[in-house]
């Protein structure tokens, strides 16, 4: 049996969901938190929620403290991804090398996002056993998601590749896209290769159950 493991420990909202009927805001944005552990590696993906919620969820839904957390991985560079990745201070924290020198350039200033910047490390392109980063561009130059896989399956955390289960059925990517035939692309790839999906912003998904997905 693999000891390659998958928790969504929060599921994300967005701000203003189209398929609710929603024209504007009518929320805060969090995005989906993802707990992936392989052997010695303890993998939280996109800490968007307060650092008290991700202590609290982190302890109910898995039964450990931040501390044992090795790394975080950022999807891309955004603050409802990563509004509470001060829980983890001494996680390495990772992104796609690409992600990071767009952040570097364009976001870095941002009082918010600046002193996380200058904390990310790049994502080397094989976390642990199981767990290999798969750039997804579009939705911002860098994006990337993690493939979580088994002998038997692959999970794409896919962060804003593929925002919730609507969006996905309805082959929608937003309409923040940093570049869109990229985005398209990489929305593609996604049903191709998982198995399971986690999106950015909603719970996990079986893709192969999903109408319209393969």
């Amino acid at each position: 049996m693999s000891d390659v493991r998958l928790d969504v420990l929060a599921i994300g909202t967005l701000a203003a969901n189209r398929f609710w009927n929603e024209t504007g805001p009518a929320r805060e944005e969090f995005s989906t938190v993802t707990l992936v552990r392989s052997g010695e590696t303890v993998l939280v993906v996109d800490p968007g929620w307060p650092q008290e919620v991700l202590l609290a969820v982190l302890y109910y839904r898995a039964g450990l403290k931040p501390e044992a957390v090795t790394d975080v991985f950022l999807t891309h560079v955004d603050t409802a991804h990563l509004r509470g990745i001060g829980l983890f201070s001494k996680a390495r924290w990772l992104a796609y090398e690409e992600e990071i020198l767009y952040a570097k350039t364009e976001l870095v200033a941002d009082s918010a996002l600046g002193p996380v910047i200058k904390k990310l490390s790049a994502a080397p392109e094989k976390i642990a056993p199981g767990l290999d980063i798969f750039p997804t561009p579009g939705h911002s130059p860098g994006h990337a998601s993690l493939l979580v896989y088994t002998a038997l399956e692959t999970t794409v955390v896919a962060g804003d590749a593929a925002l919730t289960r609507d969006y996905l059925e309805h082959g929608d990517l937003g309409s923040t896209l940093y570049d869109r035939d990229k985005a398209e692309d990489s929305f593609r790839e996604v049903l191709e290769i998982g198995d399971f999906v986690v999106p950015g912003h909603d719970n996990i998904v079986w893709l192969r159950s999903t109408p319209g997905m393969v």
